[in-house]
């Protein structure tokens, strides 16, 4: 699958983007779709062990990211962070409730992505992303395991 989609420039309102696209990749390359489908319904451990490996890859767009899980995000600002939050993910399991991606504004890269799931869904999928990810630096306590990749940190909450 062609991931180069989730690491293109996030949009932003009132500067042109002059990027050349390649038209035929718009017809013929369903990596987008096939990826969508892949977060959408995969359970919660394959789907986080693909946000390591995305992010492992480089710097993905928050916006793709964000419009991959569903459709409603909400810019707030809590103090000096930025967050683009996203309320009723499209995920065929119903266990998340809340997804928040925490941007740095000046390059508009990623900080952390925070996701709230069902309490009785956390913690089963630990061993499998530990075992499948030597790589990275996982802490967890009762309620919030913390994943960090590169200079990015995950956080899965139990709520």
């Amino acid at each position: 699958m062609n991931k180069d989609f989730l690491y293109s420039k996030p949009y932003v309102p009132g500067i042109i983007d002059d990027t050349p696209v390649d038209l035929d990749s718009w017809f013929l390359d369903d990596s987008r779709e096939r990826m969508e489908e892949k977060l959408r319904n995969s359970p919660l451990s394959e789907m986080i062990i693909e946000f390591i490996n995305i992010f492992k890859e480089g710097e993905p767009n928050y916006q793709v990211i964000l419009s991959l899980l569903g459709e409603n995000v909400v810019k707030e600002v809590r103090g000096e962070k930025n967050l683009y939050c996203l309320t009723g993910t499209m995920r065929s399991y119903n266990d998340i409730k809340r997804v928040e991606i925490e941007v740095d504004m000046k390059g508009l890269k990623i900080k952390k992505m925070s996701l709230f799931v069902n309490s009785d869904t956390y913690g089963a999928f630990e061993d499998e992303i530990t075992s499948s990810n030597r790589d990275v630096h996982i802490q967890k306590t009762i309620d919030v395991l913390s994943i960090s990749v590169n200079d990015k940190t995950i956080e899965v909450f139990a709520i």
